[in-house]
């Protein structure tokens, strides 16, 4: 199914927005396009001010990993 299609069908189900979708197709159907964006996430992408998921295209949700787990493990960085 197409990305945006799949990431519209999960929405339909009640409390599932676009993070959650995003989450579902990256974690549990491995579509690495996807790049789930939460407050840590617009932090670890405000670090890198010349680059954006788009960047990453079919790569994007294996970057948004390993953004995530150094912003997690670093959060002097937004003090």
């Amino acid at each position: 199914m197409p990305l945006p299609d799949a990431k519209a069908k999960l929405q339909t189900i009640s409390g599932v927005g676009p993070k959650v979708a995003d989450c579902a197709l990256l974690y549990g159907l491995h579509r690495t396009e996807c790049f789930p964006m939460d407050v840590w996430m617009k932090r670890a992408v405000s670090l890198l001010p010349r680059l954006s998921p788009a960047n990453f295209s079919e790569n994007a949700g294996i970057a948004q990993q390993y953004l995530f787990h150094y912003v997690r493990m670093h959060p002097e960085l937004f003090k």
